[in-house]
């Protein structure tokens, strides 16, 4: 008779947790998205002062954002499905260019075990396209973001359970590139 007391309790229970659930607001933090799990923090280096304004993801601006990002990589996808390196290399920013281009970060690429396995040494960009991004991003997709402000976001994608970050985007003249920071 005990045990049937506390199971006909458990729904009122339930029910007071979640309607005092609801109930608690942290006015300093943004509201986070079902698939966020932490707020934004802006960086403001380089911002002017009104840029510089508290940035809130609302749950809109991050739905429109998360929409946008998805058309980009299926677009980027296809780009990279047909080998296309000229198209490839408009949708990256200059600092990504700089970076992938770099004699060092190509050798320390080259070293990972599946190009040494196949002994393929990166010399360009244009291999680090061929060997690197068409075998592992032609059929990317998107899960999630996570903003780290409002022209930086984290492209997720969730494989067997675990999230991994697919791109560093960031947002140039309206438009989103890959980028690195």
């Amino acid at each position: 008779m005990k045990a049937k007391l506390h199971i006909g309790l458990l729904p009122l229970l339930l029910f007071l947790y979640l309607s005092c659930a609801g109930k608690t607001q942290v006015v300093d933090e943004p509201p986070l998205s079902p698939l966020r799990t932490e707020p934004v923090q802006e960086k403001t280096k380089g911002l002017t002062p009104r840029e510089q304004e508290e940035f809130v993801v609302t749950d809109e601006i991050y739905s429109q954002t998360l929409d946008q990002i998805k058309e980009f990589v299926q677009v980027l996808n296809q780009v990279i499905k047909s080998k296309d390196f000229e198209a490839w290399s408009t949708y990256l920013t200059a600092d990504y260019i700089q970076r992938t281009s770099d004699p060092q970060y190509l050798a320390e690429q080259s070293e990972k075990p599946i190009l040494k396995k196949k002994n393929i040494v990166l010399k360009s960009l244009s291999d680090y396209f061929i060997y690197v991004v068409v075998p592992s991003r032609s059929g990317a997709h998107i899960d999630d973001i996570e903003f780290i402000d409002r022209h930086h976001v984290k492209a997720i994608s969730i494989i067997r359970n675990t999230r991994g970050l697919l791109y560093l985007l960031v947002r140039e003249e309206k438009q989103w590139k890959i980028g690195v920071w």
